[in-house]
């Protein structure tokens, strides 16, 4: 299995990702939420890439059957019911409606990975139900870090690092690593004991924890606690039990 991990999302623009399969991870913290919404009765997660397109599916939709979830910047962008805390996607907020959802990094990436099948969310809280969904493909893989704001980000590395050596040690794929991905392999690597610190130390974590949110960051940062494997058909991430 060739396995091609991207830093960032801008090499989408020219990679062929027919007969493969796309893991689009971004920790800190729209892959994190879209579990915790699921996990806990969201129809579905419908990733955007801004808020006013966020805002004319709704309309679409009815808000009697969506609710708008996003953020710019870490914090909840106005008139928005949510913001993008995992810990405001509860039963009460998001059950049996869908979750139109716009982020800095993670949602828009979603819109450039046509053509892949299957196309999951991947995070830390999701790495195994997400590992075996790719092993089970047998295809090909593509692991795109949302970064932060267009550069590298230390926790979406890790977590494809995590991914990859998941592939290769749980599910003893054969895997043939392009230098990115191999320096993520090495980063999880050397860092496997201390996850949840390297997170909080890295720049993202400090600014979340510096505005706030603290407690987003550890509960991005509990390997498996969401064994969900949130896959994008027909525009909206859905429910694929572990």
């Amino acid at each position: 299995m060739n396995v091609q991990l991207f830093l960032t999302a801008v090499p989408l623009a020219r990679t062929q990702l027919k007969n493969k399969t796309a893991v689009v991870i971004d920790v800190l913290r729209s892959s994190t939420s879209i579990c915790a919404a699921l996990m806990n009765g969201a129809k579905g997660v419908i990733p955007t890439a801004g808020a006013g397109e966020a805002g004319d599916m709704w309309s679409k939709i009815g808000s009697d059957m969506a609710v708008l979830a996003g953020e710019r910047d870490g914090v909840k962008i106005e008139n928005f019911t949510l913001g993008n805390s995992p810990t405001e996607f509860t039963a009460e907020n998001i059950g049996g409606k869908f979750v139109i959802m716009t982020t800095t990094n993670g949602t828009s990436i979603f819109a450039k990975t046509h053509g892949a099948e299957p196309i999951l969310s991947g995070a830390l809280v999701n790495i195994d139900a997400v590992s075996r969904r790719v092993a089970e493909a047998g295809q090909d893989v593509i692991i795109v870090c949302s970064g932060l704001q267009g550069g590298f980000s230390i926790e979406d590395t890790i977590c494809g690092g995590m991914l990859i050596d998941r592939l290769s040690t749980t599910h003893r794929v054969q895997v043939k690593l392009n230098d990115a991905a191999s320096l993520a392999l090495l980063l999880y690597r050397t860092n496997s004991t201390a996850i949840r610190r390297v997170i909080q130390q890295g720049e993202h974590g400090r600014f979340l924890s510096s505005i706030g949110f603290a407690g987003d960051v550890e509960i991005a940062s509990e390997v498996n606690s969401m064994p969900v494997a949130p896959s994008l058909h027909d525009g909206r991430l859905v429910l694929n039990e572990s």
